[in-house]
């Protein structure tokens, strides 16, 4: 049996040992401790380095969009001195839109906007996720006709689209090129699909606004067919334009409860939206898009039916963008291109128009809320006025919903 003997190495201590398995210590003043010994079976001396000192921390991302339902892995990149690497850890401001573990795997899980913030040291790098809804967790019209070959191919080129890079390439080209590498996935499309998916995302999503168009593009050096993304924006300028409007749709959408009834959802995101924002900005390049209805508050009918669109699927009403015309004028008859949208409220499908019931200061109307094709069908004209509906087409929707005839039955002011 091995003894583990305290040693003091004191001039004026004597040392003694009993037969009792104890030590004990004596001083000159006749002063006497005792300890107890203790088995042991080995003894270990270990150097401690110091804690490393770490000069910088990066992430391979400042900021992405996902889709509900991915998995993206952020990779820290450390800058430090010493023998030891630093310890990492990881946060999410908001767990409940998206987690990230001790890995960096940051796991999407409903729409909104969160920071991923990595910490080494004293030492911190962020990300900002903007996470989008998937089709199978808000209604998305165009996504809802396809079979489900058809969505993998839709999922895959939302996701290429909300995790675009900053690649700018040439100056006769300044576009962010989203490349959509098909033959790596295992998918085998046309050059029709590629258009037909990539517009239903356009109608569908109004968080996709960074496209130019839905007109693809191909890469001969990398045999790659890709989208174009505004050369005006950056990662990190969508996700904090997103964040933006992810507030601005919360806002709009705070009175809304599990037992609101679906009319009443429509109505207060209908007067809800009619009180943020204004009819103008036709001059400017987002007056079409969600950025000009919720950040400038100025936006055309386009901007205007696509931020219902996506208030509609924030608060879990079905919904889908249209355009056509509207009758401006009786005498002379004369028409205009228009946008609106189609709302599912209790079973049945109505017109709504945000534009025609808002679209100025103070002004909050229910003349064109609810309506059935009894009501608009004079008024109203899936046809743009070069006489093309480019809502039923090989590259849109498949077919419209069937609107009821009468109007949606409420005490209409």
């Amino acid at each position: 049996m091995k003894k583990l003997f305290l040693l003091f190495v004191a001039v004026l201590m004597l040392v003694s040992v009993s037969a009792q398995d104890s030590l004990r210590l004596f001083k000159k003043d006749g002063t006497v401790y005792s300890f107890a010994l203790v088995d042991v079976d080995s003894i270990k001396f270990e150097k401690r380095s110091p804690a490393p000192q770490v000069n910088s921390v990066s992430l391979n991302r400042a900021a992405i969009g996902l889709l509900q339902g991915d998995v993206f892995t952020l990779q820290a990149t450390i800058d430090y001195e010493g023998v030891t690497s630093p310890k990492i850890t990881w946060t999410s401001s908001n767990p409940a839109v998206a987690s990230v573990d001790a890995n960096g795997n940051v796991s999407a899980l409903k729409n909104g906007s969160v920071t991923i913030t990595t910490t080494a040291g004293d030492k911190q790098a962020s990300c900002v996720i903007t996470v989008v809804a998937n089709g199978e967790s808000v209604y998305r019209h165009g996504y809802s006709e396809l079979n489900a070959a058809d969505k993998d191919i839709y999922n895959y080129v939302l996701k290429q689209i909300l995790a675009f890079e900053s690649n700018q390439t040439t100056y006769s080209d300044i576009y962010h090129r989203v490349y959509l590498d098909f033959y790596g996935q295992g998918i085998t499309v046309d050059q029709n699909k590629v258009m037909k998916i990539t517009n239903l995302i356009i109608r569908d999503v109004p968080e996709a606004f960074v496209l130019v168009n839905y007109i693809y593009r191909f890469d001969y050096d990398t045999y790659q067919y890709y989208l174009r993304v505004k050369s005006t924006y950056t990662p990190e300028k969508y996700a904090a334009e997103m964040a933006q409007i992810n507030a601005a749709c919360d806002s709009i959408t705070k009175q809304i409860t599990p037992t609101t009834s679906e009319f009443e959802k429509a109505k207060i995101i209908h007067d809800g939206f009619i009180n943020w924002a204004d009819y103008g900005g036709v001059s400017n390049a987002n007056s079409g898009d969600i950025t000009g209805s919720f950040i400038t508050q100025k936006a055309v009918c386009e901007g205007f039916s696509r931020a219902y669109l996506l208030l509609c699927q924030r608060v879990g009403l079905k919904c889908l963008y249209v355009s056509g015309s509207m009758m401006t004028s009786t005498e002379p008859e004369t028409w205009g291109n228009h946008a609106w949208n189609l709302t599912e409220v209790d079973g049945a499908w109505y017109l709504v128009d945000i534009t025609g019931d808002g679209g100025f200061a103070g002004m909050c109307g229910y003349s064109q809320f609810l309506l059935g094709t009894n009501t608009f069908s004079t008024s109203y004209s899936y046809e743009s006025t070069g006489g093309e509906n480019e809502n039923i087409a090989d590259v849109a929707y498949t077919a419209l919903p069937t609107v009821s005839t009468t109007d949606y039955e409420w005490n209409r002011p």
